[in-house]
């Protein structure tokens, strides 16, 4: 168990730019990401004395704070009249990747931002391996229909 302050701040200069990418690659933009990022570490720093695996308990954290901006800007999106301005800006991987369901798109973000196994990906939020092979799968054809 971790009890050094230090190690804390060890924690977080080595893991911060990669959990911003991770975040992005949910969320999109950069200002969500470090905000979810900033209240992952938060949240480790307060448990600090009390967790087993720091870096797994933070990928969760910004995993999770992820899906939560998802979750609130698609009940925006529903309770606001008001359409959002255009991006003239286009990226056709990253526009299919943003199309995906949240559940498709953490999965992406997990194997190819990470670089997670499929067993891996499926410790870190709980599913059964097949859950993650086969929404991974569909994720991925997916994609590929919208590249080609």
């Amino acid at each position: 168990m971790p009890t050094d302050v230090g190690d804390f701040d060890e924690l977080y200069r080595s893991s911060y730019e990669t959990m911003v990418r991770l975040a992005v690659a949910i969320v999109d933009t950069v200002p969500d990401a470090e905000q979810v990022v900033q209240d992952a570490f938060v949240s480790l720093y307060r448990r600090w004395a009390t967790i087993e695996n720091p870096g797994g308990y933070l990928r969760i954290s910004v995993v999770n704070g992820a899906r939560q901006v998802l979750r609130r800007r698609g009940i925006a999106r529903r309770l606001t009249l008001r359409s959002e301005p255009v991006d003239l800006g286009f990226d056709h991987l990253r526009d299919a990747v943003r199309a995906l369901p949240p559940s498709q798109r953490v999965l992406v973000a997990l194997r190819y931002e990470q670089q997670m196994t499929d067993s891996e990906i499926a410790a870190e939020l709980g599913l059964a391996i097949g859950t993650v092979k086969s929404r991974l799968h569909r994720a991925l054809a997916r994609l590929r229909e919208e590249m080609s």
